[in-house]
């Protein structure tokens, strides 16, 4: 693909010739992961896809085209880029598309200063000019006292009002919104029930499938997909 046709990251002549990733994919991609990730982004832009093939961008990227397809399924696992398609027809290549975790990493980054304010705070400012890295696992997403008093649980389970207090919430919206489903309800239920693994399982499993047949009622495959795997 010829770079002339690289999509810019904003609507802003000023970042025009930039790529912009989050520091989140920074924080928590291995180099190979990144590499490929601000690739396709380079090329995608902020609303764009990206179709070159893994032996293309192995080039670009002075790497073998097994390495590139490796760690383009690790990104796909970690909800970093989605496959929108495909595209070609002597030579076809799966096309991609950078999901857009902007929310995420403002949450993150907002809640690990909090943090480190309140520690600042603890020992008498000692320790000002110290930061601490929050371990993800240990990031809360909001606080749900707070939360329940502002709105109701109906409101809450909207996918609109919908505010993810961990990762594993976070990803669930995005599948959520994939499903077609308008409330949180079904699948946070899912999540209690059969663990975040086995969700992200039966949702690959349907989007995969999605590919080759037109599936009407996503959600109800869904769920038929988790009980059968939980028999």
């Amino acid at each position: 693909m010829n770079m002339q046709n690289e999509k810019p990251q904003f609507n802003n002549e000023s970042k025009k010739y930039f790529t912009i990733v989050p520091n989140y994919v920074i924080e928590h991609s291995s180099a190979y992961e990144l590499a490929v990730y601000t690739y396709i982004k380079r090329v995608a832009g902020e609303n764009g896809t990206c179709w070159e093939s893994a032996n293309n961008i192995g080039k670009k990227l002075n790497a073998d085209h097994k390495t590139v397809r490796k760690y383009l399924k690790i990104l796909l696992k970690k909800n970093l880029i989605e496959k929108v398609g495909i595209r070609g027809k002597t030579r076809p290549s799966a096309e991609y598309r950078i999901v857009k975790i902007w929310e995420l990493n403002s949450a993150h980054y907002q809640e690990k200063d909090k943090g480190n304010y309140t520690l600042s705070q603890r020992k008498g400012n000692e320790s000002s000019n110290i930061r601490e890295i929050t371990p993800f696992d240990k990031v809360s997403f909001g606080n749900k006292e707070d939360n329940d008093k502002k709105m109701n649980y109906k409101e809450r389970s909207n996918l609109n009002n919908f505010n993810p207090k961990s990762r594993e919430e976070y990803m669930c919206l995005q599948m959520a919104k994939d499903l077609n489903e308008e409330s949180m309800d079904f699948i946070l239920s899912a999540l209690r029930k059969y663990g975040f693994n086995m969700v992200e399982k039966a949702y690959n499993d349907v989007k995969e499938l999605s590919r080759t047949r037109e599936i009407k009622n996503k959600g109800a495959y869904f769920n038929e997909i988790l009980k059968r795997s939980n028999q």
